[in-house]
Order: structure tokens, then sequence, then C-alpha cells
């Protein structure tokens, strides 16, 4: 399996069109040391200007009265949390995410 099936980019719109990585996709991934409450804590609040994300309820995830956050990264926040894992898999994932172009959209808003 490749990178590009591992840490898909979906191009996700609120307001403007951005390209956004799913968060535990690509802590998996990087097979981070932390657990995802800290790793995710430290990418949201850890860095003020590039806290871009998108925090979706998946009650079909989860369970109906107890849902699941999926949180959706930035591609810039993504990169910086590729480089702070300081591994052969982080740096795969930061130049996979650099060079990145966008193809599509996927509207998230009905």
């Amino acid at each position: 399996m490749d990178i590009k099936t591992k840490i898909p980019v979906l191009s996700m719109s609120i307001s403007s069109e951005t390209s956004r990585v799913n968060a535990l996709e690509l802590y998996n991934y990087l097979q981070c040391e932390m657990t995802f409450k800290e790793w995710i804590e430290d990418l949201v609040y850890g860095y003020k200007c590039f806290h871009e994300y998108i925090v979706v309820k998946e009650p079909a995830v989860g369970d109906r009265n107890n849902p699941i956050f999926v949180y959706y990264i930035s591609l810039k926040v993504a990169k910086i949390a590729s480089l702070k894992a300081v591994s052969s898999l982080g740096e795969k994932a930061y130049n996979y995410l650099k060079n990145f172009k966008p193809a599509g959209f996927i509207s998230i808003i009905k």
C-alpha cells in the first residue's frame, strides 16, 4: 500500500476550499509514540498561528449518544506534524504533502 492510500488528502469546504488530511490517518502512518489525544492537542494548541483544522462529529462511526470526533487538519499543519515525527516515515509524509497538487473538491455543506 502506498502513501497516497495511507494518507488521503481531501478538499473540504466550510468557507473556502482547503486541502485537508484526516489527522488520525496521519498519526497512524507516522507511528507516533505518544497517544493520539496528546498528539492532536499538541498540534491544535501548540501552533496557534497554524491551528487550521475541522472537527466533524461522526455518529455513524461511534455510538449515537457518544459520537467519534474526526479531526481534519490543513496541509500546513500536517507537514509540521510530519517534520515533528523526526523519522523516515515523517520525511516521506512531508515530501508527499509538500508536493501534493489538489485534484478534486468534496463539499461537506449540503
